[in-house]
Formats: C-alpha cells, structure tokens, sequence
C-alpha cells in the first residue's frame, strides 16, 4: 500500500474514533434548549467571532428580536429591553465556504456590506438559497441547529409587531437567551446523568470557595450547557470569578441577566448590585447611579410622591454627570478595547435607564392624579 492510501484509511480512523469533533455550542432560551454544531474547517471567521461573545457571556439576555414564519429567526444583539449592545470590530464575509442557507443552518447577520457582520445571527427556517453566494455577497452560513429547531420555528409562529426601535416583526412575547456556552459532551459524561445539575453546582460552590476561579469559571460553563437552572447564587459565582479574571463585560451580562430574572426583593440584590457597580468602574471618577424604586401611586401618599420625583430628578443629573465621564472613557484612543466596549455598553444601558424612570414616574403621576 502507498503512503497515500495509509493516510487515506489513518484519516478514515480517525473520523470514525470521533477524533475530530466540530465545536457545539448549547443555547438556553425561555423556549427550551437547542445546540448548534459550528462549522470550525468552512467558516473559521465567523465561528472564532461568535465563540468570542460566547465566551464573553455575551449573549445572556439577549432576545429574538426579528421573527419571520417560513424565512428566519434573529437574535443576538439586542437585550431584553431592546437595546442594542456594543459589539466587537466586524469580521469579512465567508459567504463563498460553501455551505447554502439551508433550513437548520445558522448564518451571521449583517449589514448591506458583506464584511460588517459582529454579533447577531439567524436560524435558517427553510432553504433560504436567494441568501447564499451569487452574483452579490451572501450571507456566511457558519453552523447548523443540531438540536431544537423545533424551538425556532415555535418562536417563528409568535405574533409579531413594532417594538423599541424596530418598525415590525418583534415577537411577542420576547423570547430570552439566558445562555450560550461551549458544550463538552466528554468533560459533562463525568458527572452522572442523574442528578448531574446538583453535582455541578456543589463543584462550583467548592470551587468559589477555593478561590479557584478558572475551575469555577469551567464548571459554570458545564452548568449553562446543561441549561441548569437558573439560580441566583450560581449567577453570583460566575459574576465573582469573571471579575477576578478581569472579564468584566462578562460579569455585567451576567449580573444584567440576574436582574432582569429575579425579584427585586431577593437577597442576592444586594451583592449582585455592589459587584455590578465594581464591574462598571471603568475610570475612577465614573461612578454609576442607580434607578430610585418608585412607590405604589394607587396607594402613595404625597409626600412620598414628592420625595419620588427628587430621586428621580437626582438619578437623572447623576446619569448625566455619568454619561459625560464614560465619554470621556469612549474617545480616549490609548485605553483599551475592553474599557471602550464597557463604557458605549454602559452608555447605552443608562441613557436608556434615564428615559425608563422618567416615564414610569410620569405614569405613577398619572395613576396617583386620578384616583378618587
């Protein structure tokens, strides 16, 4: 036999031992989990950006925000507010590797210009061929829904309309991202099946407990592949570890997502509001306000009221002393990428907080003007 054909079978082996293994992904949504198998050899590109925001925790929080029976699914970018989140630099098109928009198969999102796609992308709900490579760029397909796409086309049923800066086609109701995290079936096959979620969550608090924040950070991964439940406490964790890392992007996303899915009175607030506010200390100086908690107008007395809209016109001028030294964080081209993300991420997250309180105040206004 020649050396060629000892290769050829060598290759064939190893194929078939489950030697190479394109990357999966597992992606916890309010629907359901589905796992998406990336294609690592065709879209090296696209695949290496989407594990950056992976890997970021990025995608915690986001929403489908663009839902179109028969045609696609999109997310990815905007949170649960509908509020754009800052992206990395854009990556160049790999619309020419190959591979068809084809139902099942996820393609990255972009602008007119094929080489601007960042965060988002789409679930291929049907052979979308007039979206591939032609006369013009298509659209770079970069993975294939393994699992759940059944979850894509119920989110494609949802009705649909206008909502925050989209004209149409948000659904509604909006369905979440908790997660996305890199899926080791090997690594997870230690753990037994049963009772699997408890095992990993005693590892990870052991491994907080330890200070050992890059077994911590592993074992929390594992945990979102499971779809674990969401918990608090485990929140905390991966806040805590991301921080003492320096990923601090990652520990806004999670603790942004603790918020938005926990009670208001929960005891975890209290911590996950001090690691939030030390996350987002991107320059000394920039000191991040926080909304007041407005009372009941069906039952508020007027002096309560009163002292409601000195706090909200304290957060207000609070949020614009804010805005104005994050700026001062996004124009200075000597401090890194990392700082700058944080800082337009912030700016958005907050100009958009400011207009929130003063609207549901103006609404208590409204409630507390017409009662008897």
């Amino acid at each position: 036999m020649n050396e060629g054909g000892r290769l050829l079978i060598a290759l064939m082996g190893l194929f078939g031992a489950g030697g190479l293994h394109a990357t999966e992904v597992a992606v916890c949504t309010d629907r359901g989990r589905a796992v998406f198998e990336l294609e690592d050899a065709a879209a090296p590109l696209q695949v290496t950006n989407f594990l950056r925001y992976v890997d970021m925790g990025f995608y915690s929080g986001t929403v489908f925000h663009r839902a179109l029976p028969g045609f696609v699914v999109q997310g990815g970018g905007v949170d649960r507010q509908l509020r754009g989140r800052a992206t990395l630099a854009p990556v160049a098109s790999e619309s020419s590797n190959g591979l068809s928009n084809a139902r099942g198969t996820i393609a990255a999102a972009r602008l007119q210009d094929p080489n601007t796609a960042t965060a988002q992308f789409f679930v291929n709900l049907e052979d979308n061929t007039a979206l591939d490579d032609g006369r013009e760029p298509g659209y770079t397909v970069f993975g294939r829904v393994k699992e759940g796409i059944a979850i894509f086309d119920e989110i494609s049923r949802l009705p649909t309309g206008a909502a925050g800066p989209f004209a149409a086609d948000v659904p509604t109701p909006l369905v979440a991202i908790e997660s996305i995290a890199r899926l080791d079936e090997e690594a997870l096959a230690a753990y037994p099946a049963e009772g699997r979620e408890v095992a990993l969550k005693s590892a990870i608090e052991a491994a907080a407990a330890a200070d050992d924040t890059a077994e911590a950070l592993r074992l929390i991964g594992h945990y979102r592949a499971i779809c674990g439940a969401n918990d608090p406490e485990i929140a905390l964790s991966e806040a805590r570890m991301a921080l003492a890392a320096d990923a601090r992007r990652r520990t806004i996303f999670v603790l942004e997502e603790l918020f938005a899915t926990t009670d208001p009175t929960h005891p975890s607030r209290a911590a996950a509001t001090a690691l939030y506010r030390q996350a987002l200390q991107v320059v000394a100086g920039c000191e991040p306000p926080m909304p007041p908690t407005l009372p009941d107008a069906a039952a508020a007395t007027t002096e309560e009221m009163l002292a409601a809209q000195q706090q909200v016109r304290g957060f207000v001028a609070a949020g614009e002393t804010y805005l104005t030294c994050l700026t001062t964080v996004i124009d200075d081209e000597a401090r890194s990428a990392e700082d700058r993300n944080v800082a337009v991420g912030e700016h958005n997250r907050v100009v958009s907080a400011m207009e929130q309180s003063a609207a549901a105040f103006n609404e208590q206004i409204r409630i507390f003007k017409a009662r008897p």
